[in-house]
């Protein structure tokens, strides 16, 4: 799709910045107008065909094991194919679960497959590790802020997503109209796609448009260095199993995101149990959604200028605190502020992490830990949705779930306090 530039050409602008475009749009539509817009589809289905809300939120945890599960083809297809045939394969099976969820569903067991197995799996091609990956080879020095950015789309368009969708449900009456609209987005996402670069080296271009080979004094070549750690060493498989980064790493993704895919399954019925208007919770949790996207360019550059143990830790406590506040809130107000505080820490967790996993560990070992940490971390993760669940059908509360949740955030917490750069071996 590309050609390489030959000499007495104008030389090419750089491209990074256009996949930064691309990706946020990918995002904008595959993350915000799916995997968001579940948030607040979710419960009308549980209402609508009269589910037990344990039962049906087994689909998430399905879905949550399917993608840790596809992350070794991710990686694989990555590795062989690029980025853009990877994404491109990822939305075309979105679209076609999508298709299924408009026409097909009529039963409970319906809704575990193909949510869990074949959403979970498109999630997983499709999911941050693509976008972060193409961010990680055309990015060095602005790596943090440039993920940022490209994950701040699925924010964006998560919370646009949460008022659109739940209008046009009011509208026709059916949560089918909701899933019609996010495969139009998927479609408009498959365009997109095409114009996809996979690495500098492709166009003849280099990360962040620096040519290593310039010569450059000192002085000059200054602010072309990043702030914070980057490893100088190619990292194997072997290496990085045996480093206990990589398993601090793996408390910090199991806290944060099995406490925010409980929230995601639970939030909205939480509220509504507690008074609210089905309209009134969506809107807090557009709020959170937007949270979690404003924090994500904010905290992808200050990744870039602060040591990510740091930024991790102060993320995580966000969290806890809102976590806590969104279980004990009445007012509207304070349930609003506490939505986008903890949409906040979790953006920025979104950012920072996979920052930390490149920075740490280099580009070529990105893939290949994602390929290891999620087949581990996810089914963790992926637990926490349907145990919220079923301990609601047991206690009739959300009580036990949430003191649960800031449980697992201290740990997090923890972890992120001991997290440093691993020594490279001699």
């Amino acid at each position: 799709m590309a050609t390489i530039a030959q000499a007495g050409q104008t030389p090419r602008k750089f491209y990074g910045w256009t996949n930064v475009g691309l990706f946020f749009f990918i995002q904008f539509a595959a993350s915000g107008f799916v995997s968001f817009a579940y948030s607040v589809v979710f419960p009308v289905m549980v209402e609508t065909m009269d589910w037990n809300r344990g039962s049906a939120a087994i689909a998430q945890s399905v879905a949550l094991i399917t993608l840790g599960l596809s992350y070794p083809l991710a990686g694989y297809l990555l590795s062989r194919s690029g980025v853009r045939q990877t994404v491109t394969i990822g939305l075309l099976v979105m679209l076609a679960g999508l298709l299924l969820l408009v026409f097909a569903v009529t039963d409970l067991w319906h809704w575990v497959v193909v949510w869990g197995l074949v959403m979970g799996l498109s999630l997983g091609l499709t999911g941050p590790i693509c976008a972060q990956t193409a961010m990680i080879s055309w990015f060095s020095i602005k790596r943090s802020t440039t993920i940022g950015i490209v994950m701040a789309g699925g924010a964006l368009g998560g919370a646009t997503a949460q008022p659109v969708l739940a209008g046009m449900m009011d509208r026709f009456d059916s949560w089918r109209a909701a899933w019609g609209i996010a495969a139009a987005m998927v479609i408009i996402a498959l365009i997109a796609t095409r114009f996809i670069i996979n690495r500098p080296g492709d166009v003849d271009q280099h990360p962040d448009n620096i040519d290593p080979a310039d010569a450059i004094d000192d002085r000059e070549a200054a602010p072309a260095r990043p702030k914070t750690y980057r490893t100088a060493h190619e990292w194997t498989v072997r290496e990085i199993i045996c480093k206990p980064t990589l398993y601090l790493m793996m408390v910090i993704s199991i806290g944060y995101l099995g406490t925010f895919f409980a929230l995601l399954n639970h939030g909205v019925l939480h509220l509504t149990d507690n008074g609210l208007k089905g309209l009134e919770a969506a809107g807090i949790f557009g709020l959170l959604i937007l949270g979690s996207g404003l924090a994500r360019i904010p905290a992808g550059w200050l990744g870039d200028q602060l040591e990510l143990r740091w930024t991790l830790f102060g993320s995580i406590a966000l969290m806890a605190v809102a976590l806590a506040g969104f279980w004990q809130g009445q007012e509207i107000w304070l349930l609003s502020i506490m939505g986008m505080l903890f949409g906040a820490g979790y953006g920025s967790l979104l950012v920072l992490l996979p920052a930390a996993i490149g920075n740490y560990f280099g580009e070529r070992a990105f893939p290949i830990i994602n390929s290891l940490f999620a087949p581990v971390v996810l089914p963790f993760a992926a637990a926490a949705p349907a145990g919220a669940g079923f301990v609601f059908e047991a206690t009739g509360s959300y009580d036990l779930a949430f003191a649960g949740a800031i449980i697992m955030l201290s740990a997090a917490m923890l972890a992120a306090f001991f997290l440093k750069p691993p020594a490279a071996p001699a």
